[in-house]
């Protein structure tokens, strides 16, 4: 087994992009989150060596201004790179899905963890809309925000965008 495949170099890489993340997690949830990351990212599994090139940048929690409710925001960049591409060097669609379904899982656990809400999610639904295709060597963003969080389901809202577009000041 290679070090970058070994549970204990997850756990350290996960810890370091948590490190160095915009985040205003505490220390106890920063390292669950890191568990978590590490537990569900394992070497030679599906689309492990997409997961390995996606750095979360931005993980916070933030009072919405309209019903006062605590939610969650998170931001990962990801390179596109020939593994995630179909036969015209661009992204593929199913690549583009599993992005958003990982990043919302993550933005969906960190919620649970802050409103000690669920933990143990599952997707049941994910409704895509492509506007535009990311070619081989784009640098993306993928900003996940919750927009709801119950007692039995919780959900969340994903934009792929070039990372070289505005972010909002707000953020």
């Amino acid at each position: 087994m290679s070090s970058s495949r070994s549970p204990n170099a997850r756990l350290a890489r996960a810890r370091e992009l948590l490190k160095n993340a915009d985040c205003n997690l505490s220390p106890e949830h920063k390292e669950l989150v890191a568990r978590a990351g590490a537990a569900f990212n394992r070497g030679g599994q599906f689309a492990d060596s997409v997961m390995m090139q996606t750095r979360m940048i931005v993980c916070r929690t933030f009072e919405r201004p309209e019903d006062g409710k605590t939610h969650t925001r998170v931001v990962f960049e990801v390179t596109v790179s020939q593994d995630m591409c179909n036969a015209h060097n661009m992204m593929h669609g199913g690549c583009a899905a599993f992005l958003v379904d990982a990043c919302t899982s993550v933005a969906l656990v960190v919620q649970g963890l802050v409103t000690g809400g669920a933990l143990d999610l599952v997707s049941q639904s994910l409704d895509t809309t492509y506007h535009a295709g990311a070619k081989l060597g784009d640098a993306l963003n993928v900003v996940c925000t919750t927009v709801s969080s119950g007692k039995r389901a919780v959900t969340a809202h994903a934009e792929v965008s070039l990372a070289d577009l505005l972010w909002p000041s707000s953020w």
